[in-house]
């Protein structure tokens, strides 16, 4: 497992504990998707049990019913939006002692058993320019709505090109700090009995910023202010 920033030998990984009765992610999604009759009894690791699909490729991995309401709903209820502004504010940027660009629309995960939730193996540089994405250095956030362990989490290398993959192991009420940008990282197939889902977002701090006339690989927006990012 990757260990937190704090402990003696490595620096890739940070773990913050936040409170989730304040912050409460999940009961808005969960409500989400039961408005759309997408939700399973048993909660958002049983959603295996509404649909399956087969293996994802990294073309189709955020095409799920789940990934389509949860981008329908964030763009017409401000509700999700408000409790991830506040937590950035209260989280993350004093993390940075100035101003951050944030990742606007976070990326929703869903690894169900006998699949994966990224369709490869990759470092985030690989899908933007290099230079450019080596000059602004940003950081990424991994935050579980629901249990993050084993095969249905991050499988990441503890420092760039060693190799060694481990997982992210994370729980509701914690979120992983670390740099997706230079390590390799990934999925498993999930052979645990529960779904994971998740979301994760990316934050520059505004010194390190550098305008960019890249797109997003599926989304086709521009890595931008105003775009694919905002100012906070």
């Amino acid at each position: 497992m990757l260990k937190s920033g704090n402990d003696k030998g490595n620096c890739v990984v940070d773990k913050i504990t936040y409170d989730n009765f304040l912050f409460d992610f999940r009961s808005i999604v969960v409500e989400w998707f039961e408005v759309e009759g997408i939700f399973p009894p048993g909660g958002l690791e049983r959603l295996h049990f509404h649909k399956s699909y087969d293996l994802f490729q990294r073309e189709n991995d955020q095409s799920t019913v789940w990934h389509k309401c949860f981008y329908d709903k964030i763009r017409t209820d401000n509700r999700f939006d408000h409790e991830y502004m506040s937590f950035l504010s209260q989280y993350i940027k004093p993390r940075f002692g100035e101003e951050i660009v944030y990742q606007k629309i976070p990326t929703l995960r869903v690894h169900l058993p006998g699949n994966i939730s990224v369709g490869e193996f990759h470092k985030d540089k690989h899908y933007r320019n290099e230079d450019w994405a080596e000059k602004v250095q940003e950081l990424n956030y991994f935050v579980p709505l629901t249990s993050a362990y084993g095969t249905n989490t991050i499988w990441a290398e503890t420092e760039e090109d060693l190799g060694d993959f481990q997982e992210i192991r994370a729980n509701y009420g914690e979120c992983v700090e670390w740099s997706a940008t230079k390590l390799t990282h990934g999925n498993k197939q999930n052979i645990t009995r529960n779904t994971r889902v998740s979301f994760d977002f990316r934050v520059i701090p505004k010194s390190r910023y550098v305008e960019s006339d890249y797109l997003t690989i599926n989304t086709k927006i521009p890595f931008g202010i105003g775009g694919y990012y905002e100012v906070l």
